[in-house]
């Protein structure tokens, strides 16, 4: 557990924006950047919308936007609902596609910006700490190459009890870790106890992005709210000629179709667009998920 009386604020790296170079020291030295205010709230908030309609109309959230009900986990029969139509919302899919990400990425990897089709919202209901994410690294789910990134951004104003993202500062530098097995998504957690290394998070409002390296180590903060929705977006990046898994094309989950999510779409240049790049894919190695016995 991460008291949060421990927890050092992000350091905005704003100010770093044109200078390409200090943004890659950077990543380097922490692992993380924290950006305020790099997306417009209007474009974040429209996404939101969205989610927290579809939340209103199966019962999650009443009309003023609460939680009710019983917590919906992610994985559940119950979560189907929800995430199912969401998954087909075009605004959810080109958020990442923004040419504030977009110029950010390429500063980072230097050299032509893919993203990933694969795209994960998180909804966390209120008194579900035992579900929450716990403290991983993406690199194994992922896979690729170790050089991506995944862009965490809250879809409105995010608290620090509500549940924000919280990041261990230089913990890339220590490569890949044995993983354990874990309650929450992902299921897989890495032992962070002998690290020494201090865990990053602060209030983040709609609009901010909080970027990390696929071996940072990083874990959600319980929602600790009393009747409110923690909703996320995790959108992943990596240079277009490293390699990529097959799977990191497809549907998030794979329940639906891209076929399926493009009905009634409107922007063609967000469908099948990781098609134009002659892509290095690479085997997935199951080894790397595999938990320590």
């Amino acid at each position: 557990m991460t008291d949060l009386q421990e927890l050092h604020p992000f350091r905005d790296s704003s100010d770093l924006l044109l200078n390409p170079e200090a943004l890659q020291r950077q990543m380097q030295e922490e692992g993380y950047l924290y950006l305020s205010s790099l997306l417009p709230k209007d474009v974040v908030h429209e996404v939101y919308a969205i989610i927290i309609e579809l939340c209103q109309t199966y019962g999650w959230a009443d009309q003023q936007g609460f939680a009710q009900g019983s917590a919906r986990l992610e994985g559940s029969d119950a979560w189907w609902e929800v995430y199912d139509p969401l998954q087909k919302q075009e605004s959810f899919h080109a958020l990442p596609h923004r040419p504030e990400l977009l110029q950010l990425m390429e500063a980072l990897v230097g050299e032509t910006v893919l993203v990933h089709p694969r795209n994960i919202a998180r909804i966390v209901f209120p008194a579900t700490e035992f579900f929450s994410t716990p403290p991983h690294q993406d690199y194994p789910l992922i896979q690729g190459t170790p050089e991506t990134y995944t862009a965490w951004i809250p879809l409105t104003d995010c608290p620090v009890e509500l549940g924000v993202l919280a990041v261990l500062a230089g913990s890339h530098r220590f490569g890949l870790m044995p993983v354990y097995s874990a309650t929450g998504p992902g299921g897989l957690r890495v032992d962070t106890e002998k690290l020494n290394l201090t865990w990053h998070a602060s209030d983040m409002q709609a609009g901010d992005v909080l970027i990390f390296h696929s071996y940072t180590v990083h874990r959600a903060l319980p929602n600790r709210t009393h009747n409110r929705l923690r909703i996320s977006s995790d959108y992943r990046y990596q240079g277009a000629s490293q390699p990529i898994v097959e799977d990191s094309l497809m549907p998030h989950y794979g329940r639906l179709s891209w076929e399926q999510i493009y009905e009634g779409w409107q922007n063609e240049d967000f469908k099948y667009y990781w098609r134009r790049y002659r892509l290095n894919i690479v085997p997935r190695n199951f080894a790397l998920q595999t938990p320590v016995a």
